[in-house]
């Protein structure tokens, strides 16, 4: 079974993701995997993950988060190193 995470709805009208710019923090904890108020709790204190405030809404942009991602990777609970650095 097949769960439709394609497309947003937006005004009665569906925008696929692939032009869609930025989501709501609901859509990007769902994306990420963490629970919206754990998005919260970083735009609070640790800022890791990027996001823009226009108004009073706050988005995500899923291209920048997957950028970023990799900076999280951890592998025996050590950050993981590029060739060079150690």
């Amino acid at each position: 079974m097949q769960t439709e995470i394609n497309t947003i709805p937006h005004n009665q009208e569906s925008i696929s993701v692939d032009k869609v710019i930025t989501v709501d923090e609901f859509e990007a904890a769902r994306a990420l995997g963490v629970s919206v108020d754990f998005l919260r709790k970083d735009r609070r204190s640790r800022n890791l993950i990027p996001y823009y405030r226009i108004g009073r809404r706050v988005l995500y942009n899923l291209d920048r988060i997957k950028e970023i991602l990799p900076t999280f990777e951890l592998i025996n609970s050590l950050p993981v190193c590029k060739e060079g650095e150690i």
